[in-house]
């Protein structure tokens, strides 16, 4: 068990970009699709946690090429269209039911298959019976160690290689319903059909879609079997990229509502009609009083314009109860969750634990824990405010909440503890064993902490070739900045003054282009683009031999630069109504006149024989010594190391170290404030 964890209260509002890794219950379903897969696939955003590792140490133990790369979130796997390399094994699922429940299935495929199966303690008590019973129906045993019929972990499965007609009873976990269904394209006239029926559906939803989009769409017949239509392995994906998890999400939407007015939290790749049925946590959230601004493929979630409570029915999304249960005793009305009876079946009782937990923490709750124990049926929880009773629980000091070896347990009540309770910064909750949070979301506590540093701009200057782009590009993707390339506005505005007929030397017909042209920004991932119109060019368009031979032409005029220099000032409040920690702004006179009192400014440098031959290495010919004179002799706004900048020479840096030392300047900035 790792050290307690001391929850510190925000003071200043969250604000920035959450750093949500992808989703459990699609890297494990997409694993499991690509293994039976003819071919390659190339997972990006993929999560690494304990669950997903286990997982993939359970493919390669099977004989599976699995490659993974943590630091680029990418995994490689090789399926073999069906066939399991190994025919017998030994295999440790931990406590992760996805890998538990899915292997199973999985294995029953291999004709003549013997695979011993177990897990943590934990994983022993969690349901397996409905699948171990249905897979009986496929010729497969699963047996004790005493040789008698298994219904839990431990146990050694026999399998036959088919699966046929088979039943399910799902009621448990939809777990052991979208098990089979994984399965079921690769056993020719098979059937899998529900005993009565599941928790969860929209998790059924997500492996019936992602059958779907590896090639074997499954349809459900009137009399309720599920069957495919076109049999076979299923196809390589090639790359898939993985969306972010919407039960992690949960915790970033909850956030705001207890740190104070001014948060602004952005939630990046945040698909309402993606795969994932969390993200009906957001509805809740709304009701609740969450400040919700969808953007694209992203959401900024603002400060909750009021915290009351009501009541909701959780059993499709049940994962995420646990993040309003401890919002709950905040509010200004009692909060009752419904339907999440199957949770107390789970990693632990989420029900008891998190009764029992907020009753130590002052809140009433009913049922009570104590009525909870004697009655393993209640799936309903209300849960009354109850600020007065948080601050006479933790008046001697913090309250350890303990975890129950449940990641989602530590993580909500992380969110809790956010809340300065006694308005002085006074911690109040510390978490037990907070590693638990590895099954799901290693850095949960990191991106929290991540969360709490004031808005920074940030000046980056440069020659070409000095490595602004590249540089500016990694440092707003690892701290959550807006990132604006301003070399792209004059290539672009370049671009439409070629379009409209304007020459260099022509100034009249500049400034009757420019008259014409409207400005606006879109945002995609983590950088902004400038639109014409309201169209945004393709870059191809932009890096024509035309453009390249009049950009710094065009740049050199003050009638285009002050055209821009309003537009690119107003990145920065777009930076902040986006949700992003600050704005990261390149070019060549951004500290010196765009934003001179950016709180960060920096001159990057190199010789110009690394900067030719770093263009030579993009495909791209550029005489960076002619550019650098002309920027740096033009009158308007020529190109300087602006007054109180810090140079940094990057001729003979790796990227890597020059994106460090970037970054640790923005952090010191960002804590100085």
């Amino acid at each position: 068990m790792s050290p307690t964890l001391t929850i510190t209260p925000f003071r200043s509002p969250a604000r920035g970009v959450a750093q949500v890794p992808g989703s459990k219950s699609i890297t494990n379903r997409a694993l499991l699709l690509a293994a039976l897969a003819e071919g390659e696939t190339l997972f990006t955003g993929a999560l690494f946690s304990r669950d997903t590792r286990i997982l993939i140490a359970a493919l390669q133990a099977l004989g599976f090429d699995v490659s993974a790369d943590e630091a680029a979130q990418t995994i490689r796997l090789i399926g073999l269209g069906g066939r399991i390399p190994k025919a017998q094994a030994s295999i440790h699922v931990g406590n992760a039911g996805t890998a538990a429940r899915f292997l199973t299935a999985f294995l029953a495929l291999a004709p003549g298959g013997v695979y011993a199966l177990d897990g943590d303690e934990a994983m022993r008590a969690r349901p397996m019976a409905g699948l171990l019973e249905a897979l009986r129906g496929a010729g497969c045993r699963a047996v004790r160690a005493d040789g008698e019929p298994a219904t839990h972990f431990p146990f050694t499965l026999h399998t036959a290689g088919r699966l046929g007609a088979l039943e399910v009873d799902a009621s448990a976990s939809s777990q052991l319903l979208s098990a089979l269904l994984m399965a079921l394209p690769l056993s020719p006239g098979a059937s899998v059909r529900m005993k009565g029926a599941t928790v969860s559906e929209p998790f059924v939803a997500m492996t019936e879609k992602m059958c779907a989009q590896f090639g074997r769409p499954l349809t459900r017949a009137a009399d309720g079997a599920w069957r495919c239509a076109q049999p076979g392995p299923y196809r390589a994906a090639g790359t898939y990229a993985i969306e972010p998890d919407a039960t992690a999400a949960s915790y970033f939407i909850a956030l705001p509502a207890v740190t104070g007015a001014g948060a602004s939290v952005r939630l990046q790749g945040y698909v309402k009609d993606g795969l994932q049925g969390d993200t009906a946590f957001a509805d809740v959230a709304a009701r609740c009083g969450a400040t919700l601004a969808p953007q694209g493929a992203a959401l900024v979630v603002g400060t909750w314009s009021d915290l009351r409570g009501g009541d909701f029915d959780f059993n499709d999304f049940s994962d995420t109860f646990l993040t309003l249960a401890t919002l709950a005793p905040l509010a200004s009305s009692p909060t009752t969750i419904r339907n999440i009876g199957h949770t107390r079946k789970q990693e632990t009782d989420r029900v008891l634990a998190m009764a029992t937990e907020l009753e130590r923490l002052g809140v009433r709750v009913e049922p009570t824990a104590a009525e909870l124990r004697a009655d393993d049926r209640l799936a309903t929880l209300t849960i009354h405010p109850a600020r007065e009773a948080l601050r006479q629980a933790a008046a001697r000091g913090p309250v350890e909440i303990r975890t129950y070896e449940d990641h989602r347990m530590a993580m909500s009540f992380g969110i809790l503890g956010s809340f300065d309770l006694f308005g002085d910064g006074r911690p109040w909750i510390a978490i037990q064993d907070p590693a638990c949070t590895s099954k799901t979301f290693p850095k949960f506590f990191q991106a929290l902490e991540a969360l709490r540093t004031r808005f920074v701009a940030v000046a980056v200057d440069g020659g070409a070739a000095s490595g602004k782009s590249s540089t500016s590009r990694a440092v707003a993707r690892d701290l959550g900045l807006l990132h604006v390339d301003t070399g792209a506005h004059y290539r672009s505005v370049t671009r439409a003054l070629l379009d409209g007929g304007a020459r260099p030397d022509d100034i009249g017909s500049v400034e009757q282009a420019l008259s014409r042209l409207q400005l606006g920004s879109v945002v995609s991932g983590v950088s902004s683009g400038l639109t014409l119109d309201g169209r945004q060019p393709a870059d191809a368009t932009l890096r024509t031999e035309d453009v390249n031979a009049t950009v710094s032409r065009f740049a050199a005029l003050p009638a285009v630069r002050a055209f821009l220099l309003a537009y690119q000032r107003s990145q920065v409040e777009l930076a902040r109504s986006a949700g992003f920690a600050g704005v990261i702004m390149e070019g060549r006179d951004i500290g010196s006149v765009v934003l001179p009192r950016a709180e960060v400014r920096l001159f990057l440098q190199a010789d110009p024989v690394a900067r030719a031959q770093r263009r030579a290495a993009e495909g791209q010919a550029d005489a960076v010594a002619q550019r650098d004179l002309l920027d740096s002799t033009r009158a308007a706004a020529p190109m300087v190391c602006p007054e109180g900048a810090t140079r940094l020479d990057n001729t003979h840096l790796p990227l890597a170290e020059v994106v460090a030392q970037v970054k640790a300047m923005i952090g010191t900035a960002a804590r100085l404030g």
